[in-house]
């Protein structure tokens, strides 16, 4: 496994990441989606070693999906009304929106933990919604488009998710 520094910059500040890739191409992938989680202005990638801090390896977790399905992972950072957060390149960043970034899923959705734990920063147990109190995920959303498409009734879609008509007609609206 490959060593590479990823400089990000944002508001002319600096912020010095090891990254550690199985090559060139996926230090490169690792580079664009870190830079788009912290809203960086500019990044750059160079070869070489050094040491990792935290975000490191935080990042590195989410680049290798190192992440367990059935166990929670604790943050062990810092919080901010009880929401895990990290400070970077002077930002305040709230760290479930943060993988929503670093993952590409758009900005739209709400991130609620499925396992209740308002510690738990792992991704699989995360559930991604469009409003905050939808009982339907953009998963659900993309299915019940896709029924729709192929004429099934918006009756019998609400019936297929165990939600209201209405919940589907407001997915349909937007």
């Amino acid at each position: 496994m490959d060593e590479y520094c990823l400089v990000v910059e944002k508001n002319k500040k600096e912020l010095q990441l090891c990254i550690k890739a199985n090559d060139n191409n996926h230090a490169k992938a690792q580079a664009v989606d870190i830079a788009r989680g912290l809203q960086a202005d500019a990044f750059t990638l160079v070869y070489g070693q050094i040491e990792s801090c935290e975000l490191s390896k935080f990042f590195n977790k989410l680049a290798f999906s190192n992440f367990s399905h059935t166990e929670c992972f604790t943050w062990q950072g810092k919080y901010c009304n009880n929401t895990p957060i990290i400070y970077a390149l002077g930002t305040k960043y709230y760290v479930r929106p943060l993988i929503l970034s670093y993952l590409d899923i758009p900005r739209d959705s709400f991130v609620l933990p499925k396992c209740k734990r308002k510690n738990c920063i792992n991704p699989f147990h995360n559930t991604y919604k469009n409003m905050k109190a939808s009982k339907l995920t953009s998963a659900d959303k993309q299915l019940a488009l896709a029924f729709a498409s192929q004429g099934v009734p918006v009756k019998e879609i609400a019936k297929a998710f165990k939600v209201h008509r209405s919940s589907i007609y407001r997915l349909f609206k937007k």
